[in-house]
């Protein structure tokens, strides 16, 4: 969208802070007029209407042109700064290198994937600004449905919910023990086997969910010894010999005093993915700029993600 068609929205927004500035400029009703596109006479009745709504007079005439009172020029720096407000909405509304996308991610997402993905995409649209919240899988996907983001990169990914996901990679979970356990040296494993004691995520948080559908399936309740924030710390109770925990493999190997043992239940699987309001929710628009930054990361996160996370 052009400058000019992000004017004409504005003047539709707010045709008499228009009108102020454009008689400001002009110090003429017939240029400013012809400036607005509308008839003099129009003009003309619609400072009338206005000042007889405020109560005082904000322009003044001066031989064959006019010019705004002292009331007018008090208040024309305040109306220049709301239409340049306005005028920057209304390109993030339509504007697909000027706009904001609200994105919302998980903590373990925040270390390097997401500065990753917005160097990237920075480099190409360097106008497109960001609203970052890192937050928990549930409190994420609540923020998404309620409106408060228009992305969210996380896992699991929903089903309903009115929100539509992509997957852009996919974790194998793993039970992770200490080195010197005695399942170190075996190969894959069923939950329902375990008798050790187990350190799970809180509620809410995603692999917590995955790990509680899991047991669910295999008909095994753990015996829970502590609930970690997040995966690192999980990671660093099981090395300190203090339980096991379900997680998803890690990248660059077991982390040192661990062992990572393949879950032989079903789904023992991770995605991540990006996840976005179904079409026709959060009032059916979208704005253009969540569109690029989508396509960017469902192009570019496969890629970056599988080496980055966990």
């Amino acid at each position: 969208m052009d400058v000019s068609d992000v004017d004409a929205l504005v003047g539709i927004l707010a045709p008499r802070l228009r009108m102020i500035s454009a008689v400001a400029g002009t110090e003429h009703v017939t240029h400013a007029a012809e400036s607005l596109d509308m008839p003099q006479p129009t003009l003309s009745r619609a400072l009338a209407r206005l000042q007889e709504e405020l109560g005082m007079a904000l322009v003044e005439r001066t031989g064959r042109g006019i010019r705004l009172t002292r009331a007018g020029r008090v208040l024309l720096p305040h109306v220049e700064r709301a239409l340049d407000d306005l005028r920057q909405g209304v390109a993030e509304l339509t504007g697909a290198e000027e706009g904001r996308v609200a994105l919302t991610f998980l903590p373990t997402l925040g270390v390097e994937v997401v500065p990753v993905l917005l160097r990237g995409f920075r480099a190409e649209h360097p106008g497109v600004r960001f609203t970052l919240t890192q937050e928990a899988w549930a409190q994420s996907l609540q923020r998404l449905s309620a409106g408060g983001a228009d992305l969210a990169l996380t896992s699991p990914l929903p089903s309903g919910q009115g929100l539509v996901s992509a997957v852009l990679h996919t974790q194998h979970l793993r039970l992770v023990v200490p080195e010197h356990h005695p399942l170190a040296a075996r190969g894959p494993v069923s939950l329902a086997s375990v008798r050790d004691e187990f350190i799970l995520l809180k509620p809410g948080r995603g692999v917590r969910h995955l790990t509680d559908r899991l047991s669910d399936r295999a008909g095994f309740t753990p015996r829970v010894a502590f609930e970690a924030d997040d995966i690192a710390t999980a990671r660093g109770l099981v090395a300190a010999g203090l339980g096991v925990s379900v997680l998803p493999a890690r990248p660059r190997g077991p982390l040192g005093g661990t062992v990572e043992l393949p879950v032989r239940d079903g789904d023992a699987e991770r995605p991540v993915g990006v996840v976005w309001p179904k079409q026709g929710s959060g009032g059916g628009y979208e704005p253009p700029a969540v569109a690029l930054f989508r396509d960017y990361v469902r192009r570019v996160g496969p890629k970056v993600i599988p080496d980055l996370t966990g």
